[in-house]
């Protein structure tokens, strides 16, 4: 993996910025954003995570809030900064500390103010979120003279210099790296830059060491290093646990020991699966993603060890992570590591369940599990919407009662009654997804729009197996009944429902019904619209002082009536007079019991 080093400059913005708000030219960029810039997968991070020495409160009282939005967090004293001029920015401090007591699986029960930082990255998850950044403009340029000629170094070169000497300058970039605890500790004493000491490490580093740069296009001009170098801005990345190398070689590793960072806060069980899932999804977008990212050997060894923690941690968290996962992540993706590791089956318990039930050949090609993951996987491609990524997730859950109860059934009456019946699984995977979903703390109407896409899931096929002739009527009613976003999203539901078969028995490589079916509802849409029973040119009030009827039942039936006649040719039949010329019609044909005879007025 190639290291993006030189875009660490464009964090100096950021620091400078902070630096001038607080006051302090002590302070560090933490976290995420040194990571994403490292593996080139931006130049302006909108999350940036800054550590300084001090108490949230002092801290919170010294920093200059003009123009920026800001709030603390009581409990744990994270303060967040938010500027007016782009409020999708966001600057969070947590002051340096530490961290000891995790009673719950969760939260710290104790919690120290420390000055220093290989303390603080102690309390930190993952070796690539524990690196920090400094900088600082040098207050007397200095052009360092170096003995030997200048050499370039490969990833894996500065790897193995930082692990032998624990640090490296690189000249080119003006940027000192760190790795030795030791010239951690005497650089940033007390969270304190010490200009002198950095000048000693580079005055006495033994070589001139450069990184290549990326060509910019279109240059001819030949890459060329300054013999001389000349130090305008102090600037160190600190790296004491080896998050380099997890970037390098693209392997999540916890921060120390991982059953401890496991079982100090469970939640990082879900973090490292979103995390790794998040990267590769980048990694994907940006270079393709020939290589991806995977745990650790410990890591993966701890994650499936430490599994059985995830109900310690609260499920609205929980849903949070899994959300984002769904909303902006490769779902896909995260359902094969929830698996691998361990947790799917405590998050998504009847989906867990499907592996290895086995579906007619006639339709299927696999497993009920292995055919949804692939659904899945065709319908990220076309649908963005996570609540219908759920619900292909859990769209064929009742299938492992339905089979069993087919296992069972001795007559073809039995198998009749249970297509009809409850544990059909258009009516029984709702339901499951109600149950697992509330545990993991989803909200009443995601819930429930969820369970509306599982229970009609298969109209779309039921549209296509009809009478070609009678599809644009089926598609009309359907746009008028649920609307055109979720129309259209059963669609997408439907496609990659098919794509997911791989059985040629059922035409699924050949999907193009069901894309004019898409086609179909676009053109409806432009043309007509959603055309809702509010819409008639008539109303209940209207029908029963024309027809000279009483309130009652009789009334919603002929609203229906109209409504579907109408629906057929909206432009000529929704019109007062076409309304009650049919309906007059009905009532005459209709044969009336003579209990009804009530409903009319004498």
């Amino acid at each position: 993996m190639t290291l993006y080093l030189e875009t660490l400059s464009y964090l100096d913005k950021h620091q400078h910025f902070l630096q001038k708000r607080s006051n302090n030219p002590h302070l560090f960029l933490v976290g995420g954003c040194i990571r994403d810039l490292l593996l080139g997968f931006t130049r302006d991070p909108l999350d940036i995570d800054f550590t300084m020495e001090g108490t949230p409160e002092t801290l919170y009282a010294d920093f200059n809030t003009q123009w920026l939005s800001h709030f603390i967090t009581e409990k744990f004293g994270t303060i967040t900064f938010i500027p007016a001029e782009n409020p999708q920015r966001n600057y969070q401090l947590t002051p340096l500390r530490t961290e000891g007591n995790y009673g719950d699986f969760r939260h710290p029960g104790e919690i120290q103010r420390s000055n220093d930082l290989l303390l603080d990255v102690q309390r930190r998850d993952f070796t690539m979120n524990a690196m920090y950044y400094f900088s600082l403009p040098a207050t007397n340029k200095t052009t360092l003279d170096f003995v030997r000629e200048g050499k370039e170094l490969t990833e894996e070169q500065l790897l193995k210099l930082l692990e032998r000497e624990g640090y490296c300058y690189l000249a080119n970039l003006n940027l000192l790296m760190l790795r030795a605890p030791q010239s951690i500790s005497q650089i940033f004493g007390n969270a304190q830059f010490d200009e002198a000491y950095f000048r000693y490490l580079i005055e006495t580093q033994k070589e001139a060491y450069f990184r290549p740069l990326p060509p910019k296009k279109h240059s001819k001009r030949k890459k060329s290093w300054p013999t001389f170098p000349t130090i305008t801005k102090f600037r160190v990345l600190i790296d004491p646990t080896g998050g380099l190398n997890a970037l390098v070689h693209k392997k999540c590793t916890t921060v120390g020991e991982a059953d401890k960072r496991f079982g100090e806060d469970a939640l990082r069980l879900m973090r490292a699966i979103r995390m790794v899932n998040t990267l590769n999804t980048q990694l994907t977008k940006h270079f393709g993603g020939s290589s991806l990212f995977d745990f650790s050997p410990t890591t993966r060894e701890s994650i499936q060890t430490n599994a059985h923690l995830l109900p310690y941690v609260a499920k609205e968290r929980v849903k949070e992570e899994l959300t984002k996962i769904f909303v902006k992540g490769d779902p896909f993706g995260s359902i094969v590591l929830l698996n691998v590791s361990g947790m799917l089956a405590h998050l998504f318990p009847a989906l867990f369940a499907t592996k290895y039930n086995e579906q007619p050949i006639r339709y299927h090609a696999f497993d009920t599990y292995t055919h949804t993951l692939l659904a899945l996987k065709a319908l990220q491609e076309i649908n963005s919407d996570y609540l219908v990524r759920f619900a292909m997730l859990y769209h064929d859950v009742g299938k492992v009662a339905q089979y069993a109860a087919y296992e069972k059934a001795t007559s073809k009456e039995e198998i009749r009654a249970i297509i009809s019946g409850p544990l059909n699984h258009r009516n029984s995977s709702p339901e499951l997804m109600k149950q697992d979903f509330k545990a993991l703390g989803f909200s009443g109407k995601e819930i429930e729009t969820i369970a509306r896409y599982i229970l009609e899931h298969h109209t779309p096929g039921e549209i296509l197996q009809s009478n070609p002739a009678h599809r644009e009527k089926k598609v009309r009613k359907l746009l008028s009944e649920k609307g055109f976003e979720m129309v259209n999203n059963l669609f997408d539901i439907n496609i990659a429902d098919r794509m997911g078969q791989f059985n040629p028995l059922q035409g699924s490589a050949d999907l193009t019904d069901s894309y004019q079916l898409k086609t179909l509802l676009k053109k409806l849409n432009e043309e007509e619209g959603q055309f809702k029973k509010s819409d008639l040119a008539i109303n209940g009030t209207m029908i029963m002082k024309h027809l000279k009827l009483a309130p009652g039942a009789i009334i919603g039936e002929l609203l229906k009536q109209a409504f579907d006649r109408v629906l057929n040719d909206i432009p000529t039949r929704n019109t007062e007079q076409e309304i009650l010329i049919y309906l007059k019609n009905y009532l005459r044909n209709k044969v009336v019991n003579p209990t009804n005879n009530s409903t009319m007025k004498e």
